[in-house]
């Protein structure tokens, strides 16, 4: 089993085999992990940059002004970190989170000006930063509320991808092989077939439709993990829950089907992250419980339970 990081309101909680999780000499909150090989990378919410190489560092006391909303860590390119930011803007690192440029030309993306988010006063983040596996040094972001964009020179240009995709994203993921795009948006689950360039909105088996995590099995790129709510957020604190649940596809996201066993009926706080490791163990962290499938999604178990709320989830060899 490898070593689980949690990043949660009160810190980063540490899990190895079989353990319970353990409070690190670190940063105070951690909403946003991202890992490289046997590194860890740590953002707090009010934009400090921690690193972990056998214990945590500050690298960074203030990476950014502006509001932290997504971070990523590319390790084909070392050094590489970069972060997304409201209003939607993204930043890149090339010396390990040291210095930060703002990658200015995201403004200048037709339409940016018609980009929004629902809460007052409507100012649009970018969400989701995922790593092209087919070329070093190319992402893709995912802008709540404005679409997914690719760029592979450090945002210097941006190719809008975005035909027949809902613009509210909220989580962007390229299978590791196939070529493929997925995108979880507040209308439901979304697939490329082709890079992007054009996109089919798939529902088959999905009874909700606000979807938020999208994680693949490593070296299985057809099977994927999500989860959805009935509602949008609004509907959460009116009805006082999330009214989610966890969804599995073995077929790329053609077909969906609902994961109970072991698991609530239904939850009452979102189900905010999904990870799956190499060694064949998928975790799902819903407020303050995560919960773990050794079987790939078929029987799941409460792992820990009554921790500050899980705001990330990482994994480290």
């Amino acid at each position: 089993m490898k070593k689980l990081l949690l990043g949660t309101e009160a810190g980063v909680l540490e899990l190895a085999a079989g353990g319970e999780p353990k409070q690190t000499e670190g940063p105070g909150n951690a909403p946003f992990l991202a890992t490289a090989g046997d590194r860890a990378f740590a953002v707090t919410r009010e934009g400090a940059l921690w690193e972990r190489n056998g214990g945590w560092k500050l690298v960074n006391e203030h990476a950014v002004a502006d509001e932290v909303w997504s971070f990523g860590v590319d390790p084909r390119v070392p050094g590489r970190l970069y972060l997304g930011v409201s209003p939607a803007l993204l930043y890149v690192s090339n010396d390990g989170g040291k210095t930060w440029k703002a990658c200015d030309s995201m403004r200048r993306i037709p339409g940016y000006e018609t980009w929004t988010f629902p809460p007052s006063p409507h100012i649009p983040h970018v969400r989701s930063i995922a790593m092209d596996p087919s070329q070093a040094g190319a992402i893709y972001v995912g802008v709540e509320e404005g679409g997914v964009y690719r760029t592979a020179d450090e945002g210097v240009t941006w190719e809008s991808l975005n035909e027949g995709l809902y613009w509210d994203v909220h989580t962007v993921l390229p299978a590791s092989h196939s070529g493929r795009l997925y995108a979880t948006t507040g209308n439901g689950f979304h697939r490329s077939d082709n890079g992007g360039r054009t996109w089919r909105h798939w529902m088959q088996g999905l009874d909700r439709s606000y979807t938020i995590p999208c994680a693949e099995a490593p070296n299985q790129p057809d099977l994927l993990f999500t989860a959805a709510a009935a509602t949008p957020p609004p509907g959460w604190r009116a009805s006082g829950t999330a009214n989610a649940a966890i969804y599995r596809s073995e077929d790329g996201g053609a077909r969906w089907e609902p994961l109970s066993k072991g698991l609530p009926q239904r939850f009452d706080v979102m189900v905010q992250r999904i990870l799956c490791t190499s060694d064949g163990i998928v975790y799902a962290a819903a407020g303050p419980e995560l919960y773990a499938s050794d079987d790939l999604g078929g029987t799941w178990r409460l792992m820990a339970g009554e921790l500050p709320p899980i705001r990330a989830v990482a994994a480290i060899d």
